[in-house]
């Protein structure tokens, strides 16, 4: 768990965080990426995990945008960072708040946000593949149940689908 205090109301947020040797903070809530909060160059890095698909880019770009819409990283430092794969991005410093604090309350806010999206999206995957592989009664026959027509599908009788021919 970790307190910010943001102006004058303190906000609580909890997330699965460590500090670095070197004194940044690592956040590793997401499931496809981790976030890096670098104090000492007032930046924000992201990186895919290690056991990440190929859709981590995606997660980045979501986590940037919504950092820049909030006003917490310049749109205009958005990068690709040093290393494979990584986004960054620059904080900028105000001496009415701790910047740092800032970012990390609005990265749990995209956490929650995120979350509620995987949760949909697993949920709808979950859903589909009942639909496959459990159908109802009303989606499905039984075999040798499908009535016969003269006419069925996409393809007509009588009408010649004749392959394209490509020239060289």
């Amino acid at each position: 768990m970790i307190n910010i205090k943001i102006g004058y109301p303190e906000a609580r947020v909890e997330l699965k965080a460590r500090k670095t040797l070197d004194g940044n903070l690592l956040i590793l809530d997401h499931d496809m990426i981790d976030i890096v909060l670098i104090p000492n160059e007032n930046k924000v890095m992201s990186f895919p995990k290690t056991s990440a698909a190929d859709d981590s880019y995606g997660s980045q770009s979501r986590l940037f945008e919504f950092l820049a819409d909030k006003g917490v990283v310049i749109r205009e430092s958005i990068q690709g960072g040093n290393i494979f794969n990584s986004l960054e991005g620059i904080v900028p410093q105000t001496p009415q708040l701790n910047s740092m604090q800032a970012a990390v309350y609005v990265i749990s806010e995209f956490l929650t946000l995120e979350k509620d999206a995987q949760q949909t999206a697993d949920d709808y995957e979950e859903n589909l593949e009942k639909y496959f592989l459990k159908p109802s009664d009303k989606d499905s026959t039984e075999q040798g149940e499908v009535p016969q027509q003269a006419e069925k599908g996409a393809m007509v009788p009588g009408y010649y689908y004749i392959p394209l021919r490509y020239r060289y």
